[in-house]
This record gives C-alpha cells, sequence and structure tokens, in this order.
C-alpha cells in the first residue's frame, strides 16, 4: 500500500506545480497590440514572465532598407512599461526610448542597415508587497520593406 500512497503523492506534487506556475510563453501574440496589415509578424517576437523591478533583454537582427514595428505589452498592473531599443555594439547607442514619449506602447522606425539591436524591457518597481508578484510581458516585432521611389 505503501508505494500507492508515494505514486498519488508525487502525481498531486507535480500537478500542483504545474497549475500555480503561469504560461508566458505566447502572451505577445494574443495581448499586444499589432502594426497595420502591411508589417509581417517576426518570429524574434518574445514573451517573459516578470516581477516589479525586473529588466530583461530582447536581442535580435533586424534587416537593412524595411521599416519595424515594436510594441511591448504587459499586464495593466504593471503601470507604465519602459522599453528601448539599442544598437548591439560596445557603446551600445540609444535608437529609442519610450520614457521620453510618454511610455507609448508601440514604435515604428526605418531601419537602414542590417544590425544586431537590442530591445529593453523594463518594469517599474512596486510596494514591498507587490515585489513577488509576476506578471507576463510581451514583445511583439515585425517588419515591412520600405517603399522606396525610383529615380527619374
Amino acid at each position: 500500500m505503501k508505494p500507492t500512497y508515494m505514486v498519488l503523492y508525487i502525481i498531486c506534487t507535480a500537478f500542483r506545480f504545474n497549475v500555480a506556475g503561469q504560461d508566458c510563453s505566447e502572451y505577445h501574440k494574443y495581448h499586444c497590440i499589432y502594426g497595420d496589415d502591411s508589417f509581417t509578424y517576426s518570429d524574434q517576437s518574445k514573451s517573459a514572465l516578470f516581477r516589479r523591478g525586473q529588466s530583461s533583454e530582447i536581442k535580435f537582427v533586424a534587416h537593412g532598407e524595411e521599416e519595424y514595428y515594436i510594441s511591448v505589452c504587459a499586464h495593466r498592473k504593471f503601470g507604465d512599461i519602459q522599453f528601448r531599443i539599442l544598437e548591439d555594439r560596445d557603446e551600445r547607442t540609444l535608437i529609442y526610448d519610450n520614457a521620453a514619449d510618454d511610455f507609448t506602447e508601440s514604435v515604428i522606425f526605418f531601419n537602414p542597415s542590417t544590425r544586431n539591436l537590442i530591445i529593453e524591457v523594463n518594469v517599474p518597481e512596486g510596494n514591498e508587497k507587490d515585489f513577488y508578484e509576476r506578471r507576463c510581458v510581451g514583445v511583439v516585432i515585425q517588419y515591412r520593406k520600405s517603399e522606396t521611389t525610383d529615380p527619374e
């Protein structure tokens, strides 16, 4: 009889941890705002589980002569999420900071040449009670070929 109880205990314990976890793997697909239909979804888009005060970086390759649409979303309890787009080099040149743009959730920018970029996501601090609270944050990356006019 003891082995039966042991197996039952293991199953219940494993099930409890599985239910307690929050799956954020596709949060961005269903909660972030997408660009218009002229943009193509990039598989470089990501989601992750964050806590208050946490920062993270998403590295992606931006191809030349394309426009990019970046959207960052999170549960409203997190408040204003800051995101910055940086060039992935030693000097980390700042391309965009949404804090200077009233914490807007999305941006469109032109990328002149292929380069490695970083999207840095920062969740604001909260009070001690909220420190261990975890929520999903998503980043959508979309692109489109820039419309160039032929010289006449």
